[in-house]
């Protein structure tokens, strides 16, 4: 595969490993685990297009993904196999508009069911829907989920979602397995203000401590289930004694091999199910973790590793018929590709252009990492345009002063030269920018092709994560906010309609020497 290192576990496909051999005479045997990991899978339970490697075969989905998990479990044994999540399940296909067991895009806990999972952790988009959901996806579960630093803002000692679970302790080979989870500190900012009612996020490092203290002694491994992102995984195992390993999600970082902290190991793959992690290591009889390997196995669902589960067949089969027979409506023509990027990228003017237009308004803002997909040049399907705005967000409009604006550009500008992926996207609006003693400096902002007047009040629109997400997204709260009552999916989906659309190439935030 072009671009993404493969790795082969030891007997992997092949006969089961033979017991080991006792070390010393009265001395237990090294005892063999593997751990299989997935996070952020965002509903991708189908095959799709891998744009990465020539010619875009198609790879993921949950057929491919049990049938490589069989295949470690009849090459290591059923009991040396633990499958692990870690979070975001939800959010990302037009899967997520299907209720199932009474929770909108339930039926993850059916895929995730059939594939032998063990525990997931709740990610930041498992609250999308709002609280609700996710309390109810939490209760029909049936595997554990789990979230330690996730409290009840009334009550500390209780989690901050019914049968939501600390951590759960799995016996696996004559080992005894502590796993505990944790979910991003940054959800106050991700979630909706009815959602964080409910919830009080504690620091994932003191919630860490103390729960390794509590499997001390219980445990042979303690294992932390994490949806806070590559960085801070490495950041906890820095901070904190007695995690072994990290099966981390949030950041879709696809680490190609097991990054060690200290005694600690963290591994993740990219997301979306295209890849299993897995790892596999030995512990002696005190404990310590020995031949320690382990990468990411491509999910080729042409070339399966073994033979496919009928029932996770017909469960792929039935979900793709629902998606197909709701979201294979052709919407419009696209000339040139919708793609992302750093900086400002033809998706993000497009997403912007959408809200000013359907807004009215003089600029429109948005957020890019709010822009979840490409669009290739072609015909575009309804499903198409869901990846690519799967939260549901409204288009809402707001007020702005000039000198307002210009802090916006200057943040823009900021968030540009450091290479952050969350930059605004402009419409209506140009400015240049230039670096100053290593300082970004706005140089000129003009909007609809005139002078910005300081002293003017602008109308701006944007989604409401945005407008609702203020204090991280603009700086500043946004006046006289309304509503329009239709999501930007639905307006991209009008815009399509009255098309073709041609990708934008326009620059709004341009940089000068």
């Amino acid at each position: 595969m072009k671009g993404h290192a493969r790795f082969t576990l030891a007997l992997a496909l092949g006969a089961c490993r033979p017991p080991a051999a006792p070390t010393d005479a009265g001395h237990a045997p090294e005892r063999h685990l593997v751990v299989a990991h997935s996070n952020d899978i965002h509903t991708h339970v189908l095959p799709e297009p891998a744009p990465w490697i020539e010619g875009a075969p198609l790879r993921g989905g949950f057929v491919a993904l049990d049938a490589q998990l069989d295949a470690l479990r009849r090459a290591e044994g059923e009991d040396a196999v633990v499958y692990l999540d870690a979070g975001d399940l939800l959010t990302g296909t037009p899967l997520m508009e299907f209720e199932d067991h009474g929770v909108m895009g339930g039926a993850m806990l059916d895929f995730l069911d059939a594939a032998g999972c063990d525990a997931w952790t709740l990610g930041n988009h498992d609250f999308d829907k709002g609280y609700a959901n996710a309390a109810a996806l939490v209760a029909e579960s049936p595997m554990p989920a789990l979230s330690a630093n996730l409290r009840d803002p009334a009550d500390a000692t209780r989690p901050a979602i019914p049968g939501l679970r600390d951590r759960v302790v799995l016996d696996r080979n004559g080992l005894r397995i502590g796993v505990f989870g944790l979910t991003t500190p940054e959800l106050g900012r991700l979630a909706s203000r009815e959602t964080m009612e409910h919830i009080a996020v504690e620091d994932v490092a003191e919630v860490a401590a103390r729960q390794v203290s509590a499997l001390e002694g219980q445990v042979d491994l303690v294992v932390a289930l994490t949806h806070i992102g590559y960085e801070h995984d490495r950041d906890l195992a820095e901070a904190v004694d007695g995690i072994d390993l990290i099966v981390g999600g949030h950041s879709h970082t696809p680490l190609q091999e097991p990054v060690r902290v200290g005694d600690t190991w963290i591994v993740q793959t990219g997301g979306e199910g295209k890849q299993l992690g897995v790892v596999e290591f030995d512990v002696d009889e005190a404990g310590r973790i020995r031949n320690f390997s382990g990468g990411l196995v491509d999910l080729d669902p042409a070339a399966l590793a073994g033979p496919a589960d009928p029932a996770v067949e017909a469960l792929a089969a039935k979900w793709d018929r629902r998606i197909q027979q709701k979201f294979q409506t052709v919407v419009g023509r696209l000339e040139g590709d919708l793609v992302r990027g750093d900086g400002e990228t033809p998706a993000g003017r497009f997403a912007a252009d959408v809200v000013r237009q359907a807004g009215w308004a003089d600029i429109g803002l948005y957020n890019a990492g709010g822009i979840r997909a490409d669009i290739p040049a072609g015909e575009v399907t309804l499903g198409e345009l869901y990846q690519v705005f799967p939260f549901g967000n409204q288009v809402v409009t707001f007020e702005a002063t000039g000198d307002e604006i210009v802090r916006l550009a200057l943040s823009t500008a900021y968030a540009t030269l450091v290479g952050n992926r969350g930059a605004l996207q402009w419409s209506g609006a140009t400015f240049e920018w230039r670096v100053r003693m290593g300082v970004p400096e706005i140089v000129s902002v003009k909007v609809g092709g005139e002078p910005l007047d300081l002293d003017r009040t602008y109308k701006v629109a944007t989604n409401s994560y945005v407008a609702e997400q203020w204090s991280y997204n603009l700086g500043f709260e946004p006046r006289n906010l309304e509503g329009l009552g239709t999501t930007v999916r639905e307006a991209a989906e009008a815009v399509f309609r009255a098309g073709p659309v041609v990708a934008p190439a326009d620059p709004r935030a341009i940089r000068v020497e």
